[in-house]
């Protein structure tokens, strides 16, 4: 397999700041990795945060799970009362809420 095509290693570090906590996921974010990011979420809303937002600018590759995976976390702030932004990623990751009309659904902020 080319290098170019082979999986990332993948981490997702956590940053509580004064303006919520970022969560910053690196690699791919897959059907294998997707529930480390939602541990991370988990632990922050358990936590107490009030806002919550993932930075996908240090992601190479996101499939459906990934998509859903922000979708569901989308739906439970509103539900749950707290806030859930995103920052974009590249153009490959960008193009995926395009071409899905999910970018019109989530709220996208400056990292």
């Amino acid at each position: 397999m080319p290098d170019e095509f082979a999986p990332k290693p993948f981490h997702c570090a956590v940053d509580a700041r004064e303006d919520g906590t970022f969560a910053r996921p690196v690699g791919d974010l897959d059907m294998s990795t997707a529930p480390d990011v939602e541990a991370v979420l988990r632990a922050a809303v358990d936590g107490g945060a009030k806002r919550v937002v993932v930075d996908l600018r240090g992601l190479h590759f996101m499939d459906s799970t990934g998509l859903t995976l922000l979708t569901r976390w989308n739906n439970a702030s509103r539900r749950d009362g707290f806030e859930f932004a995103l920052v974009g990623g590249d153009d490959r990751i960008q193009r995926l809420f395009v071409l899905t009309g999910l970018h019109e659904y989530f709220t996208f902020t400056a990292g």
